[in-house]
Formats: structure tokens, C-alpha cells, sequence
């Protein structure tokens, strides 16, 4: 064997892929070739990296070697220094996105667990308080009047809502908007307090929607609390609707709001 045939048996000989007479050819070929040896330790030590990056990363990411091998031979050179250049390039990219894989899975991971934490109500008024900053807080109704508000909201989602009555001047109402949650009418009522976007959702719904929350109980009344990737949620119930604070203020600031009990130092 001399070394340009090495060259069309090289990574079937490191599979363990040639027939006993062509490996023993092939193993007294790079005995007595220390170029084509060379190449050939160069090659199992990738391959051996390969796999570690492979064990380190646990997960089960598919990975099908065979393909990639025949995916090599079919685009292989004549030029056999420039094979397997392309095969380092080809395996260094598949233990770079398998390692990438793992990271994003990782964080992934991480994310669904953080939301399997908090029950279902708390992640949709969170989601749908998000798609409200990220619209840029449009409201459908414009209004500092509590009566009005709720008024409006009735008309538009047959719930009739009873708004706080705020007092405090470093809070106000700005208005409302109709909004759904999973399919049925809320109410979205907002206001700033202290330059910070507050909503006050409204939506029919059932004690088991606030499991998991915290609760406490403030000005003799039960609340609900929680807190979900830096946003404040306070719920409470009144009549046959859950109403849920939600704000990135936190939630010793919002508690006051059921009572209205805003005072010049909140």
C-alpha cells in the first residue's frame, strides 16, 4: 500500500471498518510511513475529543456519526491534507452545535421549570401584562373616572367591575382596555403609580386558579400573592371576579390597592 491509497482507507481503518488483509496492509503501510502516521494519530485524537464532548454533554442530542462519515467520503479530494482539514472543520462544527445544543437546553430547561413553580392564572396575567408594555400600553378608553371606566367596561365585556377607590396622588387611573384570557372576556383596567405602569385585570374564574400563590391577609381581606420574572402579582376576589394587581413595583406597594389606601407616602 503506498500513500495515496492510506488516504482512501484512512477513516475506515479508524472505525474499525476494513476487512482483516486491507487493515493489516494499511497497519504496516504507517509502521514504516511517519507522514501517513502522523496524520493518522492526528485523526483518532479528534475522533477522541469528539466523544468526550459527547459524554460530557449528557443529554441525549441525536447524533448520527455513520452519516456524517458518508457525508466525508462523498465530498472527499484527491489532495488528502485537504480531507481531512474538512473533516476536522466538519467534526469541530457538529461537537460546537452539540455543545451549543446542551447550553440552550440547559437554559431551556431552567425557563419551564421556573414556570412550573407558579400556577397557570399567575403565568397568563404575567404574559398578557408583558404583551401590554411590549405594545407600548395602548388603552381603548381614556379616563381618570372611576365610574366611567367601569361603565365602559360593562358595556364592552358584560363584567361588572368595581375599581378601587385610589386616593393617593402619587397613583391615578388612566383607563382601559378589553382584553381576553384564554379565550374569555377580561377587563384591564391600568394606572401609573409613581411613573410605573400598574393593570388591574378582571376575570371570572374559580379559588383553584390562585393555588400556589401565597396567602396573606391585609386591611381584613384575603390576598393572593406572587412574584414571576420581576413582575408583582396581588390577587383578591370580590362579588364573582378574581382581580389581579400586576406591576413590576413590588408587591408591599400593591397591597394597598384593594382598599385604595394610597397616601401621600405611598
Amino acid at each position: 500500500m503506498i500513500c495515496s491509497e492510506t488516504s482512501e482507507y484512512v477513516f475506515a481503518f479508524l472505525d474499525n471498518e476494513l476487512d482483516a488483509s486491507l487493515s493489516m496492509d494499511f497497519q504496516h503501510h504507517i509502521d514504516h510511513c511517519a507522514v501517513c502516521a502522523r496524520e493518522v494519530e492526528i485523526e483518532r485524537a479528534i475522533n477522541g475529543q469528539l466523544a468526550c464532548a459527547l459524554k460530557t454533554q449528557g443529554s441525549e442530542i441525536p447524533f448520527n456519526k455513520h452519516a456524517i462519515k458518508q457525508i466525508i467520503r462523498q465530498n472527499k479530494t484527491s489532495a488528502m491534507r485537504f480531507r481531512l482539514v474538512s473533516r476536522r472543520t466538519v467534526l469541530a462544527a457538529c461537537a460546537a452545535v452539540i455543545i451549543v445544543a446542551g447550553i440552550a437546553s440547559h437554559f431551556v430547561m431552567q425557563y419551564v421549570g421556573d414556570t412550573r413553580n407558579h400556577s397557570e392564572f399567575v403565568n397568563l396575567v404575567v404574559a398578557d401584562f408583558k404583551h401590554f408594555l411590549q405594545e407600548g400600553q395602548p388603552i381603548h378608553f381614556a379616563s381618570s373616572n372611576a365610574s366611567a371606566v367601569s361603565d365602559w367596561l360593562l358595556q364592552q365585556t358584560d363584567l361588572e367591575v368595581v375599581l378601587p377607590d385610589i386616593k393617593g396622588k402619587h397613583c391615578k387611573l388612566i383607563g382601559a382596555r378589553k382584553c381576553e384570557i384564554q379565550g374569555e372576556p377580561a377587563a384591564f383596567v391600568v394606572y401609573e403609580m409613581h411613573g410605573t405602569p400598574v393593570s388591574l385585570l378582571a376575570i371570572t374564574g374559580l379559588n383553584s386558579d390562585l393555588k400556589q400563590m401565597n396567602q396573606i391577609e391585609y386591611n381584613g381581606q384575603i390576598h393572593w400573592v406572587d412574584n414571576f420574572d420581576d413582575i408583582s402579582v396581588v390577587a383578591y376576589r370580590q362579588n364573582n371576579l378574581v382581580y389581579a394587581i400586576v406591576s413590576k413595583l413590588k408587591k408591599n406597594e400593591l397591597i394597598h390597592f384593594p382598599s385604595g389606601a394610597f397616601n401621600e407616602s405611598n
